[in-house]
């Protein structure tokens, strides 16, 4: 009884990389083509997945499984909980999207990049 007890502990293991799903992995939604770090995203679905690093984020997208775009992020805790993924854009003077800001559905956490700023008095972008 032991042996298959343990066989059956030995498969279950196995099996359960391929039913769970990581906690630092969402699908996103883009109803338009973006700029995620200087790289055009088209219009999709991808596959968000995320590094943390103490406050930092390191993200990821991807769709079925190549790389497009990533870059550095914020951690910023909100004060309310989202009940859907959405995504903050920054419309560009050319008209392109930039992204700006990702809030995750069950969370009070947002991915802030803020790898460029307005100066509102010029209304041009600076690098921080």
């Amino acid at each position: 009884m032991k042996i298959k007890w343990g066989l059956f502990y030995l498969l279950a293991l196995l099996a359960s990389p391929l039913l769970a799903r990581p906690d630092h992995s969402r699908l996103l939604s883009f109803p338009l083509p973006i700029l995620v770090n200087g790289a055009e995203v088209p219009k999709g679905i991808y596959e968000l997945t995320w590094e943390t690093r103490q406050s930092s984020a390191i993200i990821t997208l991807s769709k079925d499984g190549n790389f497009i775009a990533g870059g550095k992020g914020t951690w910023v805790k909100q004060g309310t909980k989202y009940t859907e993924n959405a995504v903050l854009l920054r419309v560009n003077s050319d008209g392109s999207r930039t992204l700006v800001e990702i809030r995750l559905a069950g969370t009070k956490n947002t991915i802030v990049f803020a790898d460029q700023t307005v100066d509102v008095s010029s209304g041009r972008l600076a690098r921080n």
